[in-house]
């Protein structure tokens, strides 16, 4: 090789040949055939928790991170972008990568991902993909619901095994009765009465919270401050109670004596259920509760009027002699009633109103025992039948004051077939002297009549009607009573040949019999 010794001419020759190695290199990294080196590269995972001391990247089961290769550089920095991609590094199937730079836990377990450049790893990590456990539910309410309309905030703590995941857990509530309770988020509301379960779960752990007996607040109680009865009268109290808000199903409403007396003091009775009861003449006040709002009035106990009472129990029978049709009457006396009348309506002959057709006066002595008014009247046949007739009895006190009048009763021409009626007006009194229960009822107008007794004895088990007696002529019947508490059903059914009448009216014959156990006064 020659030798330039001319320090001008080699000076201008090196002078000249760098731009060329220059330009030349520019365009040997533009082509390929130089590839660049590159600098400052490193793994990112967004979302996911490197832990130093076992040097892994940390993600939970499911979750997604975004990998980024850091801000790297290119050396000569005019080279051609490299090939740079990412890779998980084995076959475990505990990660995969989705969309070039999604990396996402499959499983779990342990693998790698890496930053390639072509096919050369220039970076990698481990990462470790866990399913934190729930080890603890701590829940904690900022108010009890007490009320429709009350709000509370569930503030939920987590104990995982991974605590880096504790936020990130999902933590569920669900309410027992939607209706009763409703969930937003945490957030739980009180919207209707009644009782209702919330529902706290995350993962294999659960926590239950118990919201018993939500009210309807009361806004007002409405009900008369004075109220009025008799002696022997007997009258339940019926509050309006308004809550709020409105429509809602109140509270238990409880009633109690204000007053301190002793029982032969009391003017009433109060009953549970808020039904009072006249004792003796007096006051009494009673409170009336509900929830927190209470309301007094004051009961006013006042001599029963004999003019509020009614004729009760009126029975009729009825036989045609000598061309007449004679009907008995009887009903219940009224204590210090001594004057009834007797009014009569006569349907046959179109007549439109009743009319007194008879009065009856009576002493003590004529009632006796068993407590009953009786008189007969007399009515004229109609073309040699019985007429169609509508009577009631009204009661007169000695200051000329009327009591209220007893039920109308009918009595008409006899029906052909015995099928078509039923006995009517079955009634029965309880006679403690002879320990006998006296029924009585309507005769049907027939020959040959005969009525059957069918009795059923509540107080026996499984116990159903029974036939007592199936040949009675008269239209009345006693009944022997056991000398204990007596609860029996009763109806008549009457039979002409071999046929019957419809049933009568079921009654009640009802007694408690009193022991020195069980009276009050021994």
């Amino acid at each position: 090789m020659r030798i330039i010794k001319d320090k001008k001419y080699r000076k201008f020759l090196i002078l000249i040949s760098i731009p060329i190695l220059i330009i030349a290199q520019y365009y040997f990294f533009k082509v390929g055939i130089l590839r660049p080196m590159v600098k400052g590269v490193e793994i990112k995972i967004a979302e996911g928790d490197y832990i130093l001391d076992i040097d892994q990247f940390v993600m939970k089961l499911n979750d997604k991170a975004t990998l980024s290769s850091g801000e790297y550089i290119t050396i000569p920095s005019y080279a051609k972008d490299p090939n740079i991609w990412f890779n998980v590094l084995d076959n475990s199937g505990v990660l995969k990568i989705e969309n070039k730079n999604e990396l996402v836990a499959t499983k779990e377990g342990t693998s790698a991902v890496a930053i390639m450049k072509n096919s050369r790893v220039l970076r990698k990590a481990n990462v470790k993909v866990v399913d934190p456990k729930v080890k603890d539910i701590i829940v904690k309410s900022d108010n009890d619901l007490k009320y429709v309309g009350d709000v509370a905030n569930i503030n939920t703590t987590l104990k995982v095994d991974y605590d880096k995941f504790e936020k990130k857990e999902k933590v569920t509530y669900k309410s027992s009765d939607e209706s009763v309770i409703k969930i937003v988020d945490n957030k739980v509301e009180a919207i209707g009465v009644g009782s209702a379960k919330v529902y706290i779960k995350a993962k294999n752990k659960e926590e239950v919270l118990e919201y018993n007996n939500i009210k309807a607040k009361v806004a007002k109680i409405d009900i008369a401050t004075n109220v009025k009865i008799e002696v022997d009268e007997s009258k339940k109290l019926d509050p309006k109670i308004t809550t709020s808000p409105k429509g809602l199903k109140h509270p238990k409403v409880k009633y109690e004596l204000v007053e301190n007396k002793l029982s032969i003091q009391r003017a009433i009775r109060l009953d549970p259920d808020g039904t009072i009861v006249g004792i003796r003449n007096g006051t009494e006040k009673v409170r009336v509760i509900c929830d927190n709002k209470s309301k007094i009035i004051t009961v006013e106990v006042v001599e029963k009027s004999l003019t509020n009472n009614k004729i009760e129990n009126l029975n009729v029978d009825y036989n045609v002699i000598d061309n007449k049709l004679k009907v008995s009457l009887t009903w219940d006396y009224i204590e210090g009633i001594f004057d009834y009348d007797v009014y009569l309506r006569n349907n046959s002959l179109q007549e439109s109103k009743f009319k007194v057709v008879k009065s009856v006066n009576i002493k003590d002595k004529d009632v006796k025992s068993s407590k009953k008014v009786k008189t007969t009247i007399e009515v004229d046949l109609i073309d040699g039948k019985i007429p169609s007739l509508s009577m009631y009895v009204l009661g007169k006190t000695q200051s000329g004051l009327n009591t209220d009048p007893s039920n109308i009763v009918n009595i008409g021409p006899p029906k052909e077939d015995i099928g078509d009626i039923a006995v009517e007006n079955l009634q029965a009194y309880i006679n403690e002297e002879s320990n006998t229960a006296k029924l009585n009822w309507n005769a049907i107008p027939m020959k040959d009549i005969q009525y059957s007794i069918y009795v059923k004895n509540n107080l026996a088990q499984d116990s159903g009607f029974t036939l007592i007696e199936s040949s009675v002529s008269a239209n009345e019947y006693t009944i022997n009573l056991e000398d204990t508490d007596v609860d029996l059903d009763v109806y008549i059914k009457a039979k002409q040949g071999d046929k019957y009448s419809k049933e009568s009216n079921i009654i009640k014959i009802k007694r408690e019999k009193v022991t020195e156990e069980n009276n009050p006064e021994t």
